[in-house]
């Protein structure tokens, strides 16, 4: 028979045999991640946040868009000089909300990364261009909301103007009194340099005359300049 001090000393090697399982667990895919270098470390980063909500914070909005599923593929990853920086080239598959609005979108996504001590994480957002465009889209309809022309104007694209860029139908929402417009669903499609959007949408407010109370739906498309995204040909 074993004497307890048999028994301890074979408690303590299962104890030290799964502790070393659970280090290797923790640590085996980022040392495979550096053998392999950053491209490898960065899809797996992006992969990753399919597990759990992509929460992307939009500027003036009074929620974050939350994606209900997304999904990245035809990930490709360029290292800049110095190999501090990368940008993340992928196609990306996303639907969830904004508040009370449907978001659904697919396109390209650029997603720059940074080194951080040993790791690759995101530089800013994991999906800067969609929040690029949904930003664009949910300050227009605050804009138009709230009768702000100086936002609406600073939202269309260089050399935009004339009635080309829809003025009569937002000269139309301005009139209204009480006004509330709702974006109840924005469908998203997202090239390198553009995105398409239909917009289903509810216009309530009040004319001298009468009430009204509007839905349909339209396309918008914007264009980007620089880390933006602007409306061209118009507003509406």
């Amino acid at each position: 028979m074993r004497s307890t001090q048999d028994w301890s000393r074979l408690g303590g090697v299962v104890i030290a045999l799964l502790a070393a399982g659970v280090a290797l667990t923790v640590l085996m895919p980022r040392l495979l991640g550096m053998a392999a270098g950053p491209e490898v470390e960065i899809i797996t980063a992006l992969k990753s946040t399919e597990q759990d909500r992509l929460e992307l914070a939009i500027p003036g909005a009074g929620a974050r868009l939350t994606s209900q599923t997304h999904h990245f593929a035809r990930i490709t990853v360029s290292v800049e000089p110095g190999g501090q920086r990368a940008v993340a080239s992928a196609t990306l598959d996303f639907s969830g909300r904004l508040g009370r609005t449907e978001v659904s979108s697919l396109g390209v996504e650029q997603v720059p990364f940074v080194l951080r001590g040993r790791e690759w994480v995101p530089e800013g957002l994991a999906a800067p261009r969609l929040a690029a465009v949904v930003g664009a889209l949910e300050a227009r309809r605050r804009a138009l909301e709230a009768g702000d022309r100086k936002t609406l104007m600073a939202l269309r694209g260089p050399g935009e103007a004339g009635d080309g860029g829809g003025e009569a139908e937002v000269e139309r929402v301005l009139a209204l009194q009480r006004r509330r417009y709702e974006a109840r669903a924005w469908y998203l499609r997202l090239e390198r340099d553009e995105a398409v959007v239909t917009e289903e949408w509810r216009l309530e407010g009040v004319l001298p005359s009468r009430p009204v109370d509007e839905k349909g739906q339209r396309r918008l498309s914007l264009i980007r300049s620089g880390e933006e995204f602007l409306f061209s040909p118009g507003l509406m």
